[in-house]
């Protein structure tokens, strides 16, 4: 049917406030048919799963608490299929809306598939998200965006037609954390399926602490080197390990991190540095692939 369905896919994160700030601007914007849709996926903070139940009250809105942790690209397809709607509008549950005309500037568009990215809210010096998202804000530009427009897509806020995510669901074999984001946008290219970017961003103001992202990072490092063959094209990375191999270093490069590994995690976690960060994911992706093989 005719209409927005705004999916938002939920992990321990009280989203209430996201779905205040919805719900008002839909309703504002006189939309004919319009719903929001939050599904839990197996969060085991029961307090934030209570918070949110009470979105499931409001009119127009839906909660749907899965016992069972889905994943983040299973989350997101079961969310599509639950959707009533043509238009769909994905947005992560730890994001704010930053702009008053935020439904209404995606509304304003019939591109099928719409990214309008993120911003940085607050000042959270010391914190390495933070200071990693800070250094890359200037690439958060639509105008920049677009000239790479399958390389700098995420899932964290886009437009889409139902229509087509159906036909083209999110890999639901990236199980990990990290980059069924970018796999998707190589999807989307492969298909030959355009996105629009625009500059339309919700903000991004809940930064985890230094030793929580690191495993995430981690993690996504071991997601990444499992579907390098997918994502070769799409990481620096992946990248520079080719040239490292290239040039038979990757032993010796391998060797010096293990001494070393230990002594600057703990550095990042204490005093992030984010050139240090960079060499400890290369390292780290190094490492991996020996371990791996």
């Amino acid at each position: 049917m005719k209409g927005l369905s705004i999916l938002i896919p939920e992990y321990n994160c009280d989203c209430t406030q996201l779905v205040r700030d919805l719900h008002r601007q839909c309703a504002s914007a006189l939309l004919p048919s319009w719903e929001i849709v939050v599904a839990d996926d197996g969060s085991i903070d029961e307090t934030a799963v209570n918070q949110n139940r009470i979105i499931g009250t409001w009119d127009n809105c839906t909660f749907i608490r899965n016992e069972q942790n889905m994943g983040r690209a299973a989350i997101r397809n079961f969310l599509a299929e639950k959707a009533q709607y043509d238009r769909l509008l994905f947005i992560d549950s730890d994001m704010c809306i930053v702009s008053e005309d935020f439904v209404k500037t995606y509304l304003a568009s019939s591109a099928p598939v719409i990214y309008g990215s993120y911003s940085i809210v607050g000042n959270h010096a010391g914190n390495l998200r933070y200071e990693y998202e800070r250094q890359a804000e200037h690439r958060h530009r639509a105008s920049v965006r677009q000239q790479n427009c399958y390389k700098d897509f995420h899932t964290s806020n886009f437009c889409i037609d139902r229509s087509i995510f159906i036909a083209h669901p999110l890999d639901v074999s990236y199980e990990g954390y990290g980059y069924e984001d970018v796999a998707y946008g190589d999807q989307l290219c492969r298909a030959g399926i355009p996105i629009q970017h625009i500059d339309n961003p919700v903000g991004y103001y809940d930064f985890e602490t230094n030793e929580s992202y690191m495993l995430k990072v981690e993690e996504s490092l071991l997601t990444l080197y499992r579907h390098r063959s997918q994502l070769k094209d799409y990481s620096r990375i992946i990248a520079v390990t080719a040239v490292v191999e290239r040039i038979h270093l990757h032993h010796l490069a391998g060797a010096l991190f293990r001494l070393v590994q230990n002594k600057m995690r703990r550095q990042i976690v204490t005093c992030p540095r984010l050139m240090l960060f960079t060499l400890y994911k290369i390292g780290y992706y190094i490492n991996l692939a020996r371990c791996q093989k």
